[in-house]
């Protein structure tokens, strides 16, 4: 019997898996279309704090991919960076679907299946959503480095070198891209092989060379990663650390707030409810957001969220259903007790301070430098997506001709989610920077945000101090005039006033 002809694999046109993949590839890209219907404009972009916005020429990206370590995000930076700037998060989308479908298939889990558990991955709420917070890295860590999970699997059951090499390549790229969210992805991996040894019983001597290889190949590829993370990463998270520190005036005061700067960001427990009714607690602490965030997730300083931690409805029926008994003695649910235990430890770990166990976690070495205990969270919507695409594989035995409509549900849920949280930005040309000469230096002394945007976006050099540019942006109060537009265009002894009457 062929792969596509598993349970779950797919019948009709989609009997050949290729055709499949690309159905199934297809229900993605419209699911992103839905998404980010209202930024798919050329000069609308959506709002992404920590995500730089000034675009990058062809010539710089190259020199770039050269002169940094290496990320999947370098690659896609190639591109025009219209597509480039948004298309970064779409692309590790993509890629966490596919290491999703990756790894299903390596258990056994027929095509259509993999797809649904794929897709749930890709759509995960936590990890889906953070392009509102620009987290790039951490979106592209975590989509290249799931794609080892696949490999780990397929080395330790054939004990092909080939896989281990793949896996110390794609765990290169994902500590280029970030290193906290590659390390506790990387744990999670480790545990992973060790489940596999215990329940596989590999030939010792493969195994041995594997894991030989693993360590050259990611020596070679990763190194500029590793002199990355343990020099200035490393240099600049003990200085934030030494920072949150320094008020303090005894030893206990300052253990106190080393504490509070590590486990700030920690998941509240009343945040859970968003897993059965989305936007339960708010979308964003955005301003502009129309329902703004009530919880009490962030800093000390600051209540601040961007995301949301709704795991996805699809990925939690079927990883429900994967528990049902009829599962019992498919070789696909072998896995299923450590995706589930997995997925409880991480949400308890993700709750950080609102849990004792935590401080047992943050005493260990690394992880007493890794702050924002949710991105534990992305560990969980990992696994409950392979649970529920095991489960899809239990749905999919009996109804064969359901792996379009389910992996269609499982998309459409994945665009309803995304939506609440694309806020678009204009960075068409407004009246100022249209007034300004080709090569006009800017100072924006008031600080709008959009101008700023705008202004990196059309390759406008901005200047801190005013008396360095040729023109600056200050508020005239006159009457009659919207707040937006009450500013001038100034140089020195020259003024142009650009305004617009109510």
């Amino acid at each position: 019997m062929t792969a596509c002809a598993q349970p779950g694999g797919g019948r009709g046109v989609f009997r050949n898996p290729w055709l499949l993949g690309a159905a199934m590839s297809a229900l993605y890209a419209l699911a992103v279309v839905l998404g980010f219907w209202r930024v798919l404009a050329p000069d609308i972009v959506f709002v992404a704090p920590d995500a730089p916005i000034a675009p990058l020429g062809f010539g710089e990206a190259l020199r770039q991919l050269f002169t940094s370590p290496p990320t999947l995000q370098n690659l896609v930076f190639l591109l025009p960076y219209r597509f480039a700037y948004e298309g970064t998060f779409w692309v590790d989308g993509y890629v966490m679907c596919l290491a999703g479908v990756f790894l299903l298939r390596g258990r056994g889990v027929g095509w259509g299946a993999a797809w649904v558990g794929g897709l749930c991955a890709a759509f995960a709420g936590y990890f889906a959503t953070l392009f509102c917070a620009g987290h790039r890295g951490v979106v592209d860590a975590l989509a290249v480095t799931c794609l080892g999970f696949g490999a780990l699997l397929r080395g330790v059951r054939t004990g092909r070198l080939r896989w281990f090499a793949l896996l110390a390549a794609v765990s290169a790229l994902g500590l280029a891209a970030q290193a906290d969210l590659w390390f506790l992805v990387t744990l999670a991996q480790g545990a992973y092989g060790l489940w596999l040894v215990w329940r596989e019983h590999p030939a010792w001597r493969p195994l041995a060379r594997g894991v030989a290889v693993a360590a050259a190949v990611f020596l070679a590829v990763g190194w500029p990663a590793l002199r990355h993370t343990f020099a200035e990463a490393r240099e600049t998270r003990a200085g934030q650390l030494a920072q949150a520190e320094a008020a303090a005036e005894t030893p206990a005061q300052a253990e106190a707030a080393r504490w509070r700067f590590v486990t700030d960001w920690s998941l509240p427990p009343e945040d859970l409810v968003e897993w059965f009714l989305p936007g339960a607690v708010g979308h964003t602490s955005y301003p502009f957001d129309p329902a703004p965030y009530t919880g009490r997730m962030g800093s000390a300083h600051q209540v601040l969220r961007q995301h949301t931690v709704h795991v996805g409805w699809p990925a939690m029926l079927l990883a429900a259903l994967a528990l049902l008994p009829l599962l019992r003695r498919d070789p696909a649910a072998r896995d299923l007790p450590f995706w589930y235990g997995l997925a409880a430890a991480a949400l308890l770990l993700a709750l950080g301070r609102h849990t004792p166990l935590y401080r047992a976690v943050a005493a260990l070495p690394v992880l007493d430098q890794i702050r924002a205990p949710v991105k534990w969270l992305h560990l969980t919507g990992f696994a409950l997506a392979m649970a529920a695409g095991v489960g899809a594989q239990a749905l999919l035995a009996r109804w064969p001709r359901a792996a379009l409509p389910l992996a269609a549900a499982t998309a459409l849920c994945g665009a309803l989610v995304l939506r609440p949280y694309v806020f678009p930005l204009d960075l068409r040309p407004t009246p100022l920077t249209a007034a300004l000469p080709p090569g006009a230096t800017l100072c924006n002394a008031v600080r709008w945000p959009q101008l700023d945007a705008v202004c990196r976006w059309r390759r406008i050099p901005l200047a801190d101090d005013p008396l360095r540019a040729d023109y600056a942006v200050a508020p005239v109060p006159q009457p009659g005039l919207t707040p937006v537009a009450t500013q001038t265009l100034a140089r020195p002894r020259v003024t142009l006033g650009l305004y617009r009457l109510r």
